[in-house]
């Protein structure tokens, strides 16, 4: 079932569902990513631990989790979670008509201690900012080199992923707080997609694509 203020629509395609805004009836076509790199079970559980990480009652469970799949394979769990950046920055552009590149380029870590007044500081977190916004920007243009950019960017220096980990949880529960804010409901957008569509038949990326 789809979250409020948005709907789902079969099509042609067995790989791929139109989702859809009631509001402004944008649509896209979700394609169910399958590649090597990264299978739609991936982005699932991924979604699944990033809700849990947003709920403060199931948090530390749900920290636990995302720190055991970081040490199996850091790469894959933020190739999801930039996944699904690029799901909600398009539905955001189905509401809004802002683009969804636009909308992942305004990705921010809006934490404390930020500020000119320390711009060392500042620095640090824009790198980390921009390393997620990669990530998701892969995810939306199915671009190979944008994707060999992330996966260098998570994988050095050594022990970046866990601290990108958290700053990517943060980033995405602002941006989650902002879909909400305009009545756009995030909640298990890969999960309905994996219900509803078949493995396809040869590799499609990217995931995303307009329709009208």
């Amino acid at each position: 079932m789809a979250p409020a203020g948005l709907s789902w629509q079969t099509l042609h395609d067995v790989g791929a569902l139109a989702l859809v805004d009631t509001d402004s009836q944008r649509a896209a076509a979700v394609v169910r990513p399958c590649t090597p790199e990264l299978d739609i079970t991936d982005i699932v559980e991924a979604e699944r631990l990033v809700q849990a990480w947003v709920n403060a009652t199931t948090r530390q469970e749900a920290e636990a989790a995302l720190a055991t799949r970081l040490r199996v394979d850091a790469v894959r769990l933020l190739q999801s979670l930039g996944w699904l950046l690029a799901m909600w920055a398009v539905t955001l552009h189905l509401r809004t008509g802002e683009q969804p590149h636009m909308v992942i380029r305004s990705l921010t870590y809006r934490g404390v201690w930020r500020g000119a007044q320390a711009p060392l500081s500042e620095h640090v977190w824009e790198s980390l900012s921009e390393r997620i916004r990669v990530g998701a920007l892969a995810a939306l243009t199915g671009d190979a080199e944008i994707a060999s950019a992330f996966r260098q960017a998570v994988q050095r220096p050594a022990g970046i992923a866990e601290v990108l980990l958290h700053h990517a949880l943060v980033v995405m529960d602002d941006l989650a707080r902002s879909m909400h804010a305009i009545g756009v409901d995030p909640t298990n957008l890969a999960q309905t997609l994996a219900v509803y569509t078949a493995q396809p038949s040869a590799l499609q990326p990217p995931s995303f694509r307009p329709l009208k």
